[in-house]
């Protein structure tokens, strides 16, 4: 008795702690999975170019966005917060001006996103 005990209470401390890992504390977990197959999304190789033309209009340090996007550093505060998968794939609020996301677009966003944004 002792013995179920003791594997009945370490499997509970084992899941508590599976859970307590899972508490959602990422961001970015948020909104939907990437519904792209083997995405292989990088800011240098993919992001970049998209956030330039969609994104900077406003976000480039001036301008009416407060926010400025125009390197990867500059955005990692809010590529970690969850800002930009809010704004941009769950709200789709963002862009405001400038070039319009298609949704495709918006689907490489978020599955760059998922990734962890990768430089």
């Amino acid at each position: 008795m002792r013995l179920k005990h003791i594997i009945s209470t370490v499997f509970f401390f084992a899941v508590a702690f599976t859970l307590w890992q899972c508490d959602g504390d990422d961001p970015n977990a948020a909104g939907p999975a990437c519904n792209i197959s083997n995405a292989d999304l990088t800011y240098d190789k993919n992001m970049k170019s998209l956030i330039n033309r969609t994104c900077l209009s406003c976000h480039a340090g001036k301008g009416p966005g407060t926010t400025d996007y125009s390197t990867y550093e500059k955005m990692q505060k809010y590529l970690d917060n969850g800002d930009i998968l809010k704004r941009v794939v769950i709200d789709k609020d963002m862009p405001q001006a400038g070039s319009p996301m298609t949704q495709a677009q918006r689907d490489s966003m978020n599955c760059w996103l998922k990734a962890g944004s990768p430089k």
